[in-house]
């Protein structure tokens, strides 16, 4: 039960984050049309995945409960593909196809990109 609390905890305040981030002066900044808070969101928190997963990596003692509530609760929650999906489903409806390209390889390089940097920092 314990595991759970803190899942649900650390996806809650990870939704917090996600939601003020991306309803903060990110929400109006728009380059081709193209989304950046989300944008931001997920390679901030693939760097921050990237960074946790290091520190484990390098054999630092974690308890098992803060991973599960940090990998498994609040990045989980924070990180948005699901509106990354959402949106790139949007610039393919209005046939904007070099945006919706760009958009989609940002997100994916950007955020590995970032989780290896965060990984490396991490250990």
């Amino acid at each position: 039960m314990l595991k759970l609390t803190l899942i649900a905890f650390g996806g809650a305040l990870g939704s917090i984050g996600r939601y003020y981030l991306s309803s903060s002066f990110l929400k109006n900044f728009i380059i081709f049309d193209i989304p950046i808070a989300i944008l931001f969101i997920n390679i901030l928190g693939s760097f921050f995945f990237g960074v946790f997963m290091g520190i484990l990596q390098n054999n630092i003692l974690i308890s098992s409960n803060i991973k599960i509530f940090v990998v498994t609760g609040f990045l989980a929650a924070f990180t948005t593909f699901s509106t990354f999906a959402w949106e790139s489903i949007i610039l393919f409806e209005n046939q904007m196809y070099l945006k919706l390209t760009i958009y989609c390889l940002a997100s994916v390089l950007l955020s590995i990109g970032f989780c290896l940097i965060g990984y490396y920092l991490g250990k």
